[in-house]
């Protein structure tokens, strides 16, 4: 690929794909803590101590249409990233090992033969050192970052015994998308579909906080880390955030401005006008293209940086450039992203 080709690639760092061989994995009963529902057509996914995940959606295994998709409205390379309702983070360790291990290497699969997708994995949060060995693995394998959910039992982003899986993270290469999640959705939540219109926002908010306040951005230099939706709330309340320690309530001896000044963020917030306020308030460095296909929230990502009234130079770092920094200058390679070599990453 020429430099020109290489600038000009445009790259959705958040999407979402269930592999069919997983699905396919379940239903045989391949997982003891994983129950499968397909009795009225839709397919159901019950995990222990969590509420029913919502019907699959057809679209999430549908890989052909993914890339029609994206081929119709510019985007070159899409990073796959798990459904995170699917995440297992309540199963058993063993089980819990078991169910990252298919669904990452199901998503290789379906992504090597196929120029325009990149996988990105799932590992098992609530035990840290199985999340060690999947981050490893999922490397080596050839996925190029990790997406995980905010909701994690007897854990959270700031606690102690994930500093291990930062360091490894850092040293591999490996970006982290925060994706927003619930293990139970809260009851206020349940009408209307106010868990998507502004559930959401929060838990990425807390999440993020919890990890600026922990100090592992500031430890882990080479830590990278992607807030979906924007980062969620995180900008509204940043200066509370930054208040908040001011004040002495944070509990934290490091300064989270220098956390909150390493984070990255995605596109996908609908709407330019607050997509020029994220420009302006963390820089064009530091947002990259997201689109949450296949659902319906971003029908056209980069039609949404293009009324930002943004320069050229900040539209290209946020359409792909950025991504191609933080996940891997030959990200754009169009051979395809299969697991032959685990490429290395660049900053």
């Amino acid at each position: 690929m020429t430099n020109t080709e290489r600038a000009n690639c445009s790259v959705d760092v958040h999407a979402h794909a269930i592999p069919p061989r997983l699905i396919d994995r379940a239903a045989s009963g391949a997982f003891s803590g994983v129950d499968l529902d397909s009795g009225d057509g839709a397919i159901r996914f019950q995990f222990p101590r969590m509420d029913t995940a919502p019907p699959a959606p057809v679209s999430l295994t549908d890989f052909e249409s993914m890339a029609t998709w994206a081929a119709g409205r510019g985007v070159d390379l899409q990073l796959l990233g798990p459904w995170t309702d699917l995440l297992g983070y309540t199963l058993d360790e063993v089980d819990a090992r078991k169910w990252t291990r298919v669904y990452n290497e199901s998503l290789v699969d379906e992504c090597s033969s196929r120029s325009g997708m990149v996988p990105v994995a799932t590992i098992p949060m609530s035990y840290p050192a199985a999340a060690l060995d999947e981050l490893v693995a999922a490397r080596e394998m050839g996925c190029r970052g990790v997406m995980i959910g905010t909701d994690i039992p007897d854990l959270h982003l700031g606690s102690p015994e994930l500093d291990p899986v930062w360091a490894v993270a850092a040293d591999l290469g490996m970006p982290i998308i925060v994706h927003p999640t619930f293990l139970r959705v809260p009851k206020e939540l349940h009408e209307a579909g106010l868990k998507n219109a502004v559930g959401r926002a929060g838990p990425t908010a807390v999440a993020l906080t919890k990890l600026i306040y922990s100090g592992a951005l500031v430890r882990h230099r080479d830590l990278v880390v992607v807030g979906c939706h924007g980062g969620g709330a995180l900008a509204a309340v940043t200066a509370r955030i930054l208040r908040n320690h001011e004040v002495g309530w944070s509990g934290s001896e490091y300064d989270p401005s220098e956390s909150i000044d390493r984070l990255f963020f995605d596109s996908v917030v609908l709407d330019p006008t607050y997509l020029a306020y994220l420009v302006k308030l963390y820089g064009s460095e530091r947002i990259l293209l997201g689109s949450d296909h296949p659902f319906p929230w971003e029908p056209d990502p980069i039609r949404v940086v293009d009324e930002a009234g943004l320069t050229d130079t900040d539209r290209a770092q946020i359409v792909g450039g950025n991504a191609q920094r933080l996940f891997g200058p030959d990200l754009c390679r169009r051979e395809g992203s299969g697991s032959d070599a685990a490429p290395s990453a660049g900053r």
